[in-house]
């Protein structure tokens, strides 16, 4: 077991001070809590990103935050390694494979600021992104340190993906000392590679029992979507105008391109004001477009957890297999079946046994940074 007060460092395509509350925020927070010091590294952020518009160029403050450690609070520091350009999608094939060969240049740039990170390190947490294009350069300049591959999302999935960044995560994802993946649908993605584990994601659980208000109206069904992307709003508008008694609630940076009486668009929210959202709505929407074949790593993700932990049944697409009771399917965009799976999600209720199972990230990031790198079986 790793000794308390070791120095851990999370390398991310998330800002720490953003109000987006990603895994990684939780495990950085779960990690901070047991002792260790923290380095919140965040990579993949360039000049590109201002041309592309990313969200994080928009956040206030971060701009004081580029190659510079700033401390968030005593033992807690948040760094963003920002260079001309990062490994990003030329979108058009021969472009990308013209420039595979340059993708690796984004680790021996120089580290700056951040090479004293890198040095004081005993364990890395990297996550799927690009980012990965820095392991050996951390490797090369603390060999000693303990490196541990968080698979937050499939990077096939990722619209910003690079194909260099598919093939590299195969090269060098048996060299991690640990690979932790959160589905069991990931777990194939990477078949035969050593000290493979499934560790599900946590769930900040207090914030849901802190809930004593219900933001909706006493009257009438509430359902609800909580995301970031993917959102398929041709099915919510099967769905809204099939249950006009229903109202449902989108959450996230989504525009509303439904314009319909019962569904309300709020944009952006801080993560903390969301809980009551989910906690008091009749039904959670895994409302998700089919991106391509493996879409299926969604199957556990954070808001299924959230639903879960809250007792709502689910109402999701039949690509996708939750291996779980109280969901509901329906066949995208088939007005019927949308409106179908909303009435049938309504009359199952809530239950309370649907939070078993659901981990805090305390226990989560336990089992990631403490693990000593067992070959993972499926249970």
């Amino acid at each position: 077991m790793m000794p308390v007060r070791s120095v851990i460092t999370f390398v991310t395509g998330h800002y720490y001070p953003s109000k987006r509350r990603g895994g990684f925020h939780n495990l950085a927070d779960a990690a901070h809590r047991a002792g260790h010091r923290v380095n919140f590294v965040t990579t993949g952020f360039s000049l590109i990103s201002y041309l592309r518009r990313d969200y994080r160029t928009r956040i206030p403050g971060i701009r004081a935050n580029l190659n510079r450690a700033l401390e968030i609070r005593p033992g807690f520091v948040s760094y963003v390694h920002f260079t001309s350009w990062h490994p990003h999608t030329l979108v058009l094939p021969p472009l990308d494979r013209l420039t595979a060969p340059f993708m690796e240049a984004y680790g021996e740039r120089d580290l700056g600021g951040l090479l004293p990170l890198v040095k004081e390190t005993d364990v890395f947490v990297f996550e799927s992104m690009s980012g990965l294009f820095l392991y050996k350069r951390f490797k090369r300049e603390n060999p000693a340190a303990r490196m541990i591959y968080r698979v937050s999302d499939d990077v096939r999935l990722l619209g910003s993906t690079h194909p260099r960044l598919v093939k590299l995560e195969r090269e060098i994802s048996p060299l991690f000392d640990l690979v932790s993946v959160p589905t069991e649908t990931m777990l194939d993605i990477f078949s035969g590679v050593p000290n493979l584990r499934l560790h599900r994601h946590g769930l900040d659980k207090s914030v849901y029992d802190a809930c004593r208000r219900s933001p909706y109206p006493e009257y009438g069904r509430n359902a609800v979507f909580v995301g970031v992307a993917y959102f398929d709003a041709e099915s919510v508008r099967r769905m809204a105008l099939g249950c006009p008694e229903w109202r449902f609630h989108i959450i996230g940076p989504i525009r509303d391109t439904l314009a319909l009486p019962n569904a309300r668009f709020y944009g952006e929210m801080p993560f903390a004001e969301t809980p009551p959202y989910v906690k008091f709505a009749d039904t959670g929407l895994m409302s998700l477009r089919r991106k391509n074949e493996f879409s299926r790593s969604f199957s556990d993700s954070l808001k299924v957890l959230q639903y879960r932990y809250c007792g709502l049944p689910i109402v999701c697409p039949d690509f996708l297999d939750l291996r779980r009771n109280g969901v509901f399917y329906y066949r995208p965009g088939d007005a019927d079946s949308c409106a179908r799976a909303v009435r049938e999600a309504g009359m199952s209720g809530r239950d309370p046994a649907r939070a078993e199972g659901v981990r805090d990230w305390d226990e989560t990031a336990r089992d990631i940074v403490t693990e000593e790198g067992k070959p993972c079986f499926r249970s």
